[in-house]
């Protein structure tokens, strides 16, 4: 079975680091963090995750805007 691909993307770093660390010991996923909500749809192109965990409150973009450009995106508009 191939390891799913999960992108993490929430400002505080030690609750991403926290999330991966555990996931990533099942070894049966592959884990992204994104700390910086500006920069998580070109992270979740570069990547291309089967889930993306997105945090709504975020300083400088709201996650809720986040996952509007993601569902724009022909290529990323499916991914859950």
């Amino acid at each position: 079975m191939n390891p799913k691909r999960i992108l993490i993307v929430d400002d505080e770093s030690g609750f991403t680091q926290l999330v991966k660390l555990n996931l990533e010991q099942t070894g049966r996923f592959i884990v992204k963090e994104e700390n910086d909500g500006e920069k998580a749809h070109a992270t979740a192109r570069e990547f291309r995750p089967d889930l993306i965990l997105l945090d709504i409150v975020m300083p400088k973009i709201d996650g809720g805007d986040v996952a509007a450009l993601i569902r724009e995106d022909f290529e990323l508009k499916k991914h859950p």
